[in-house]
């Protein structure tokens, strides 16, 4: 099939992804030619926030310029060699791809406690603050929050959970301990690397599997000053996210050695999974996964840029939480109104959460969105308030 037809005559795309308009090329030679002209400045998201006329437009541009083959429910073309390139860059044997994080981090905890029905995780993690109880309800796990409101619980009520768990009429070993980091309901705080490593240890000396809950990996790596593969190798299986830093609609990949990942399909598919075709948003995934970390790099000396700017003024001032990882607080001076500003910002393209009372700041977060404008000029937006 020739690259011009493709989207044109691939029935999948009009089904996938109907609410994405149909436009033509003429203006733009590249991708990155798209987003320097039309990528607005989010202070929202972990990504850049595609609308979808961008996303469109992205996507068409990469259909047309680059072969690849589409995938049969999950299943060969370019998601297989999509998965191929992340576990090697995750230092890991296998990777499949999952349509979103909460059925990637369930099928990894499935796997682990197949035997041992207990999985310890953080009490304010995604997998037990915000799926569900799918892992208990639709297998068997039995849920081990520690930590209550903490980013992560300390190693000694970690080794007293452990032990305990032995100590009843019927022994209840526990089968995996996973993490989040950084953690999404505290603000995207990181866990210490020191700390992951220490509670890696710990887990190991009791045979229980560990499990990476990385969803925004990449994030905390920058930040961190630490190699990926400096993560994952603590691990034996690990989820990343496709939409949070890598701009997709949706998905997720799951990694670890080839004998817990061979043959996940079927679980995949088991629980709904099993989508006639995903290569829509591997495409976008792929394009924006190669030189993340070097384009990371580069927004983060942007947003050095653009806060040094603003607060030379006296006007505004941007903090950096403890343990952080690319959301900042944002104070403001006196005689600025926070609604007024956030209006007065989105006229030129520039957004904001809204104004948190409680703390009397606007916590934003850094992205690439950053890389593709001039600071200068968005940081005139702010002073010119």
């Amino acid at each position: 099939m020739k690259r011009r037809n493709f989207t044109t005559k691939t029935a999948a795309t009009a089904i996938a992804i109907p609410y994405l308009p149909r436009t033509t090329m003429k203006n733009y030679k590249s991708p990155e030619d798209l987003l320097k002209n039309q990528l607005p400045v989010n202070f929202t998201r972990d990504g850049i926030n595609l609308s979808p006329s961008l996303y469109s437009q992205i996507f068409e541009q990469l259909t047309l310029e680059t072969d690849f083959k589409p995938d049969s429910y999950g299943l060969g073309g370019m998601i297989h060699h999509f998965e191929v390139k992340v576990a090697k860059a995750l230092g890991k044997e296998k990777a499949i791809y999952m349509p979103t994080g909460t059925l990637a981090n369930h099928i990894a905890l499935r796997q682990h406690c197949i035997v041992n029905k207990r999985a310890i995780v953080q009490y304010e993690s995604h997998i037990n603050r915000d799926s569900g109880d799918c892992a208990t309800a639709l297998s068997g796990i039995n849920l081990i929050t520690l930590g209550t409101n903490k980013v992560i619980y300390g190693t000694a009520e970690l080794e007293y959970i452990i032990k305990d768990s032995t100590k009843g009429k019927v022994k209840t070993p526990i089968g995996v301990l996973s993490l989040e980091t950084p953690l999404r309901r505290r603000n995207l705080k990181r866990i210490p690397f020191i700390e992951i490593v220490n509670i890696c240890k710990i887990a190991r000396e009791n045979n229980i599997a560990l499990h990476l809950d990385g969803a925004r990996l990449y994030i905390d790596a920058a930040f961190s000053g630490k190699n990926i593969k400096e993560y994952t190798q603590l691990f034996d299986t690990v989820y990343l996210s496709l939409y949070k830093s890598f701009n997709s609609i949706n998905g997720a990949i799951l990694a670890g050695s080839n004998k817990l990942i061979e043959g996940l399909h079927n679980e995949r598919r088991m629980f709904g999974g099993g989508l006639a075709s995903s290569w829509q948003q591997i495409a976008i995934a792929n394009y924006f996964f190669d030189n993340y970390e070097e384009r990371y790099t580069k927004a983060k000396e942007q947003f050095a840029l653009f806060k040094n700017l603003i607060e030379k003024s006296g006007k505004f001032k941007i903090e950096t939480l403890e343990n952080g990882s690319n959301v900042f607080k944002l104070t403001l001076g006196q005689n600025i109104d926070p609604k007024q500003l956030k209006l007065s910002l989105e006229k030129q393209q520039l957004y904001l959460h809204d104004f948190n009372l409680a703390d009397q700041c606007f916590y934003i977060k850094m992205n690439d969105s950053l890389v593709y404008n001039d600071m200068i000029k968005t940081a005139n937006a702010f002073l010119k308030y």
